[in-house]
């Protein structure tokens, strides 16, 4: 430990006198050693090759198996590097729970910038299986608002949708029946045009031959269906498919903690950051909505 400390302050020596943003020919900054000048959101992209020269100079001990062993000491080292600067930038080390050996678990390092009116907490994006170089940062947004409706027929669903000045992201959960003959042949021709429209998701396409009913069932996840046009081709493909979406009339409403969960849609609307509480109380007084829930959306910076 005693030759990482001393490695340590060495390093935090060399990279505060040599490291700045106006490594970058593209920004101008006096003195070429103001790495503070770089946290706005705006320029902090800028700072990614000065933390991987850094995490460069890390004594070779700490860079075997790309870092991983040492996590700690490499989040500790980071925290008293990003101190150093004149700047506050709130370091931390990111502490979370750990489910598969339970209790606390360190993770990784947070920083604090400045976003305007409003200070982001930035999370370092490690490369991909190495803690000796990151890719960027993350940040989170209540950006984000699930709102389960009981509708189960799309125009419902659409209609609802319009009456809104939000995007919807995501329509969730959709199982849709087909009445065409159900054989192999036509599993395949539906699944891949429904794979193939520009508002669905490869991965969330998914059909099956005679799942719980006779049939043709699929599985399908809907995306930024604000669009009105997409509505007009999904309406469109359901009529040329023969599908129906499937409303499980056998499955009784069930109530959980007060919340009451059943058939219908669960629609992701993007909403002003930090009014999911608001909304959570405007959509609860429909009375075709059965519960809500504020969510965040993870943003990366590279």
């Amino acid at each position: 430990m005693k030759s990482i400390s001393k490695n340590t302050v060495i390093i935090l020596a060399l990279l505060i006198s040599a490291y700045a943003c106006s490594k970058d020919p593209d920004m101008d900054f006096s003195g070429g050693e103001d790495f503070c000048s770089c946290l706005t959101m705006d320029d902090i992209n800028k700072t990614i090759p000065i933390v991987n020269d850094f995490l460069a100079e890390l004594p070779d001990e700490m860079k075997l198996n790309n870092g991983w062993g040492h996590s700690e000491q490499i989040y500790e080292i980071l925290v008293k590097w990003f101190t150093s600067f004149p700047c506050s930038t709130d370091a931390k080390i990111l502490v979370g729970y750990d489910f598969f050996r339970g209790g606390e678990k360190k993770y990784g390092v947070g920083i604090s910038i400045k976003d305007k009116k409003r200070v982001r907490e930035l999370e370092l994006d490690f490369a991909y299986n190495t803690l000796t170089q990151i890719a960027g940062y993350i940040y989170t947004k209540q950006d984000a608002i699930h709102v389960a409706t009981k509708y189960t027929k799309m125009t419902d669903v659409f209609g609802f949708i319009n009456s809104l000045e939000f995007d919807a992201k995501e329509i969730q959960y959709g199982t849709f029946i087909s009445s065409m003959p159900s054989d192999s042949a036509n599993l395949k021709i539906i699944t891949k045009i429904l794979k193939a429209k520009p508002y669905t998701n490869d991965a969330w396409v998914i059909g099956h031959l005679n799942w719980y009913l006779p049939g043709i069932t699929f599985f399908v996840q809907l995306y930024d269906m604000h669009n009105r046009d997409y509505q007009a081709d999904w309406i469109k493909t359901m009529k040329e498919y023969k599908l129906i979406e499937y409303d499980y009339p056998d499955y009784k409403e069930l109530v959980i903690d007060g919340i009451v969960y059943g058939p219908g849609d669960v629609i992701v609307f993007m909403i002003p950051e930090d009014t999911g509480k608001q909304w959570e109380t405007k959509f609860m007084k429909y009375n075709f909505v059965r519960w809500t829930q504020m969510s965040y959306t993870r943003y990366t910076i590279r």
